[in-house]
């Protein structure tokens, strides 16, 4: 499973990379800490990640900002975005589901609830993306 973690606070990457390796997953992690250097990574590479995890409130090209581009683009915009972020805005929530998201979930302050639904989360999308996979 690739994932692209677009997340501004290093405190968050390492936790996210982290709790990744305590539950032993066959993953790639590509990593960007604005929503600006997400594109530039999306546009370059080859292989697109199976799925991205967008935090909200970043610098540059926020979280919103970066799902409006991407939805916009025919080669990006079937990538399944999970927006994770801190933000209970309502307002924040019904736009990234009017924008097409997969999913919001709430980064969890708790770290065996953190640890929880990164397993629940990477084992969902692993189930999807091996279904697509077959013919």
């Amino acid at each position: 499973m690739k994932i692209l973690l677009i997340e501004d606070d290093l405190l968050e990457q390492v936790r996210f990379t982290q709790t990744l390796s305590l539950l032993q997953v066959d993953y790639i992690l590509m990593q960007a800490e604005d929503g600006q250097v997400a594109l530039d990574i999306l546009k370059e590479t080859k292989t697109l990640p199976d799925l991205i995890l967008l935090d909200l409130n970043m610098p540059r090209l926020n979280g919103i900002e970066f799902l409006k581009i991407i939805k916009s683009m025919p080669r990006l915009n079937t990538i399944p975005i999970v927006a994770f972020s801190t933000s209970t805005n309502i307002s924040d929530i019904n736009t990234c589901y009017q924008l097409g998201i997969a999913s919001f979930i709430h980064k969890p302050l708790k770290p065996k609830t953190y640890t929880n639904i990164i397993r629940i989360l990477v084992n969902y999308w692993s189930i999807n993306i091996i279904a697509l996979q077959k013919p």
